[in-house]
């Protein structure tokens, strides 16, 4: 391939704080991803690459025989060349880190990090529906996949950072799942289940006592109390999940994050 038809890989990069591969299953998006985080490090970056997809091939692309898990693990760069293969030196003084979304641990993380104190949290890690059907919701690995983007975007150690999604309709929902996240947040009906005062709960017994036991009919009055449960426990909390949501929002459409389409 011409020299010049590579020049503009160095300026996407260059700009970006941000890159996100998108395309359709077996085109190659993680071996992109791969090969420009190994490519913004020889320029002299911090580039993490995260994958959404709970295959092995980020791994395989950059020669971790271990595979990787929801923390970053530093790519020796004189390990990897810039077809994936073993050997091959890497100059510039950048550095590649690498990780594959673990959904649960992120999920823990999240709750953790934003409970008021160590009593709330363990309510809600502790809570049957939030064990057993939270992990499992629609939209849950798009929105913890937004996430971690923030705390990786977040974190000093990087100052790009580069995701591998998943084919292009989950990619569309893993872009949207931060507005899908601070709606969900807005709604009525969310709002009056997280009223804290004992007026509030009443309320909430009385406007939803008919479609909670229509519900729990269909689904078992277990999991609709379980359900009931960590909603309540999660009172005070979703203050901090729209902020995070919001700014993860700005993130995508800033201009500083760039989209390749493989």
């Amino acid at each position: 391939m011409p020299e010049e038809a590579l020049s503009p890989i160095p300026a996407l990069l260059a700009g970006a704080d941000v890159l996100v591969c998108c395309g359709s299953g077996g085109v190659g998006k993680t071996t992109t991803a791969a090969a420009l985080g190994l490519e913004a490090a020889r320029q002299g970056r911090r580039a993490v690459v995260v994958t959404i997809d709970p295959a092995k091939r980020l791994a395989d692309a950059l020669g971790v025989p271990g595979g990787l898990g929801n923390d970053p693990v530093r790519i020796p760069l004189g390990d990897v060349d810039a077809e994936g293969d073993v050997g091959g030196q890497v100059e510039g003084g950048g550095q590649l880190w690498a990780l594959m979304l673990d959904t649960a641990t992120t999920f823990d993380g999240l709750v953790t990090a934003n409970a008021a104190d160590e009593a709330q949290a363990e309510r809600i890690l502790a809570n049957r529906f939030y064990r057993n059907v939270a992990g499992s919701l629609s939209g849950t690995q798009e929105y913890m996949a937004a996430e971690r983007l923030h705390a990786l975007h977040s974190d000093p150690r990087f100052d790009l950072v580069i995701v591998d999604t998943p084919p292009t309709r989950n990619a569309l929902d893993f872009l949207d799942a931060p507005g899908t996240l601070a709606r969900f947040i807005d709604h009525p009906l969310f709002r009056l289940m997280m009223m804290p005062t004992r007026r509030g709960l009443k309320v909430l017994n009385i406007a939803t006592q008919p479609v909670l036991k229509t519900i729990g009919k269909v689904v078992g009055g277990d999991v609709v109390a379980d359900a009931v449960a960590f909603f309540q426990a999660f009172a005070g909390m979703e203050t901090g999940f729209r902020h995070r949501a919001d700014e993860v929002i700005t993130l995508l459409h800033g201009p500083r994050t760039r989209y390749l389409l493989v």
